[in-house]
């Protein structure tokens, strides 16, 4: 069933040696996996904790799907997501495991509203409501980007994503929507769980989680998990190996305060490349899904890691104050051959090849210290928030690029090209700065009405040095890379305000309607010489949630309009200037169901749709600015748990992504870039069956019926990918 296809040998580092029958050693990766099956083998031996673990699970599913989390991408406080007056969609532990979502990227793909884009097969953006999402934030605590490449959940919970603008509590960034991460937190009884996986191309993966008290009495607690994941990919060269680890303990400081430590580890090597370029004219290319355009040395190297404090202190029954530090650190080392902005046609698909090398350091800082509590006014009770924060990221980088390297015939591609010797010729320093207090209050109207209001002071600023050598460098005379002197980009001090109210219907329904706006710092200059002022979005939404069938589903459907004024625009004026005069707007609505109908029915998923345009710009007006983000998409999955009867055991799923027409590319050159990807679905299916409690043997396929299809566009140059073919992955979970 599972067929590895010829391909050829990918680069890997040196030091993962291989299973050596002399040697009599088998790699990690058969020693890790060897371990973790003695561990499910042993599950008979551990009954006792499994009852513990499965109601834990449970309450963890229930938390996440009706009350959300204490830090939640909408809310510092424990809030219902009904009650929050934005969209929320959460992707629970529950779904990341029954679907094998192992990365955040895996998990946007099937988060509504979501767009999964990006040039570099490493390097994503997530589009919401037409523009990037790019504001991230670990248990509540916003950084600048994500402090990582393509993180592995296994050090998550859930994922929370809120679309739509989201400065309140992150700071400057586009109105798109903020991604939340949730740590996995250490518990107060024993639960433990393990995983083998094994699928098409050579898929391995192995995961385990043990968490528990520490101590009699449970006064000190810790989380330990790992996982261990080495792939091949659907296209003829490339490999990509995983390792994580993450460990976390919480200690009570006798009865008000809890102190929080941990850290996680990610060790990443991927085959990086940047996709098929298009037709003369536009179109794209109808190839082999195999097709790769890279060497056969190409990587991507990197190593990140995170680490934390979280000191929570309980002042009396109706205050807290929490301080968080988060100190994180990346790694990356970059060199592959990659192919330029050249379109082919049907009978000469000979493009350029360009060779890069990059080597980078990445470190970030984040604290958040705030204090909520609920008070007593006019005879009704109130909760309010207050805080500040500070978010640091300092960039470093050397790199090398050489634009005549070789040539590659698309039809027919040679992946075996001598590899380069590199000497930096590039490089620089980038310093970026945020800071910003904020408060927020959810305040008692009447017995179904409430009204939240909040606001946001922040700053923001960038200091760069960026620089390069006199002349090319060689083997024989390497050059130094001479820096320039520092710019900086200084966002002064901004208000974002934003407003909500919530009115409770029924008990089971709420309605509401919010404002928010956000900030985006730009770069550009005007004539004088200043920079042009941030670009700010607004957004009006509204809609109703609903909390039915005793709780465990929950409704949502809303309606928003976002307009995003003071972007910057050619000066017609002045050449090489600009003035904020643009404009873009983006509206529509989202339909969202995420729970179970009965206690054996699941469902998730929803329905989006999204018009966007230039409501002003000098060449684009009345055009779409993001064609890449599908008018019309629908995400849903279901899953039954049959309970009784002769297929008592049997667990089945299915799962259907749908996306109308998207475009990519530029129709107004002389030489058309447009690039067309025609609406399609894509069917996903899974069968398990429970062998005993707390052990579940289950089978997913991916792409039931072999659609092919592009499952990202960007031009004719350059950033087109083919989406994976059918595929299965059978998995062995237990739980003890």
């Amino acid at each position: 069933m599972f067929v590895r296809t010829a391909r050829c040998t990918p680069h890997r580092r040196p030091f993962r040696a291989s299973f050596s029958p002399a040697s009599g050693q088998a790699p990690a990766r058969l020693r890790l996996a060897v371990a973790l099956g003695a561990l499910l083998a042993g599950a008979p031996a551990l009954s006792q904790a499994q009852d513990a673990g499965a109601a834990a699970e449970a309450t963890s599913l229930d938390h996440v799907i009706v009350t959300g989390t204490r830090n939640s991408a909408g809310a510092k406080q424990a809030a219902e997501l009904k009650d929050i007056p934005q969209t929320i969609s959460v992707i629970s532990r529950e779904q990341i495991e029954l679907r094998n979502l192992y990365t955040l990227e895996d998990a946007l793909l099937q988060t509504p509203g979501i767009t999964v884009t990006g040039v570099s097969s490493e390097g994503q953006t997530y589009i919401s409501r037409g523009f990037n999402i790019d504001a991230y934030l670990i248990d509540g605590v916003a950084s600048i980007g994500y402090p990582g490449t393509r993180p592995d959940l296994t050090v998550y919970e859930s994922v929370e994503v809120l679309r739509g603008a989201s400065s309140l509590f992150s700071g400057a960034a586009q109105p798109g929507g903020a991604i939340n991460l949730v740590r996995k937190r250490p518990q107060r009884t024993f639960q433990a769980s393990a995983a083998l996986l094994a699928g098409r191309w050579d898929n391995l993966r192995a995961e385990v989680d043990v968490g528990g008290p520490l101590v009699e009495g449970g006064r000190l607690r810790g989380r330990f998990a790992a996982s261990a994941h080495e792939s091949d990919m659907f296209y003829d060269v490339g490999r990509r190996e995983r390792y994580v680890l993450y460990g976390a303990t919480a200690l009570d400081l006798g009865d008000q305060a809890t102190l929080t430590v941990g850290a996680h580890y990610q060790d990443y090597l991927a085959p990086i490349q940047t996709g098929l370029p298009g037709y003369v004219g536009g179109g794209l290319l109808s190839v082999p899904r195999s097709t790769y355009l890279g060497a056969d040395w190409n990587a991507l190297d990197s190593q990140s890691l995170v680490g934390f404090a979280e000191l929570d202190w309980r002042l009396g029954d109706d205050w807290r104050a929490r301080a968080t530090f988060q100190r994180a650190s990346h790694d990356a080392l970059n060199y592959y051959a990659y192919v330029g902005s050249g379109p082919v046609t049907p009978d000469n698909g000979w493009v350029n090849q360009i060779a890069y090398y990059g080597d980078s350091t990445e470190d970030w800082t984040s604290v958040d210290v705030n204090v909520s509590g609920a008070f007593r006014l006019f005879g009704r009770e109130h909760e309010v928030l207050f805080g500040a924060d500070l978010q640091k990221n300092d960039y470093h980088y050397e790199e090398w690029r050489d634009s005549a390297f070789a040539r590659i015939d698309v039809f027919a591609p040679d992946n075996a090209i001598p590899r380069p010797a590199y000497r930096p010729n590039s490089g620089g320093l980038n310093k970026t700065r945020q800071w910003g207090v904020y408060g927020h209050a959810d305040l008692s109207l009447g017995d179904r009405l409430n009204l939240l209001a909040g606001a946001r002071l922040s700053h923001w600023k960038i200091e760069a040095r960026d620089g390069f050598t006199r002349d090319r460098p060689s083997l024989t005379d390497p050059q130094p890379v001479r820096l320039g002197p520092w710019t900086q980009n200084r966002m002064p001090s901004e208000l974002t305000p934003f407003a909500g109210l919530t009115f409770d219907v029924t008990g089971q329904w709420t309605a509401y309607a919010s404002y928010v706006e956000s900030l985006q710092p730009q770069q550009s200059r005007t004539a004088d010489g200043d920079l042009i002022e941030p670009s700010r979005g607004e957004q009006w939404e509204g809609g109703v949630k609903g909390q039915v069938l005793d709780g465990r589903l929950l409704l949502s459907a809303a309606a928003y309009r976002i307009e995003q004024v003071g972007r910057a625009q050619p000066d017609p004026d002045n050449e090489g200037f600009f003035v904020a005069e643009g404009e873009v707007e983006s509206q529509g609505i989202e339909l969202e169901a995420n729970g179970r109908l009965t206690d054996r029915w699941s469902i998730v998923g929803g329905y989006a749709y999204n018009t966007n345009e230039y409501a002003k710009d000098a060449s684009n007006e009345n055009r779409p600015f993001t064609r890449i983000s599908p008018r019309h998409g629908l995400k849903l999955f279901i899953h039954y748990d049959v309970a009784d009867g002769p297929l008592a055991g049997l667990q089945v799923g299915a799962g259907v992504n749908y996306y109308s027409a998207v475009e990519g590319g530029n129709a107004q050159l002389a030489v058309p870039t447009v690039v067309r990807q025609g609406g399609y679905a894509v069917v996903d299916a899974l069968v398990g069956y429970r062998l005993r409690d707390g052990l579940m043997l289950r089978l997913n396929i991916g792409n039931l019926f072999d659609k092919v299809y592009y499952t990202r566009i960007s031009a004719t140059g350059r950033g087109n990918f083919y989406g994976e073919p059918r595929n299965a992955t059978l998995s062995l979970r237990a739980t003890f």
